[in-house]
């Protein structure tokens, strides 16, 4: 009985302490980056990340309601013009990670430049990221809320 005991209070003593696995935390911090990764992408327009990173079946669905998929929103970078995003910044983050799933929400201030002028708004979001041949998409972006 006694060896009994002692075992449970050594696996106590070496649990992780929130329940989470240390993979699970770096697993978690992979898509918390890559989710800021991809923002810059939209920032320096680089569409190899894009393309990369988006899901095919990708749905965006901004805060005005428009939906827009991979295809027309990765179009909507490459013909913005003289206007451009200067900064897409995430705060406040959380990784909700379901072995092949991870839902992450956040608040993300923007930076658009659009005649000379530069106008912010933030927003809350909601994102759904899939792993698929072992590689994280991002399949939908929902903003919840935005404010400028």
């Amino acid at each position: 009985m006694r060896q009994y005991l002692l075992l449970i209070i050594w696996a106590m003593a070496f649990a992780p302490k929130d329940g989470i696995s240390q993979e699970k935390k770096d697993e978690a911090r992979v898509v918390d980056e890559l989710n800021s990764t991809i923002d810059h992408a939209v920032v320096s327009k680089d569409f190899q990340i894009l393309e990369k990173h988006y899901a095919d079946d990708f749905v965006f669905t901004h805060g005005t309601g428009l939906v827009d998929s991979k295809d027309s929103w990765i179009r909507a970078i490459r013909s913005m013009g003289e206007a451009r995003f200067v900064s897409r910044e995430h705060d406040s983050t959380v990784v909700e990670l379901h072995s092949e799933v991870a839902i992450v929400s956040g608040k993300l201030s923007v930076a658009r430049e659009s005649k000379g002028e530069i106008g912010r708004y933030d927003i809350h979001y909601v994102r759904v990221f899939a792993r698929r041949n072992d590689v994280w998409q991002m399949i939908s972006h929902r903003t919840t809320k935005e404010w400028h």
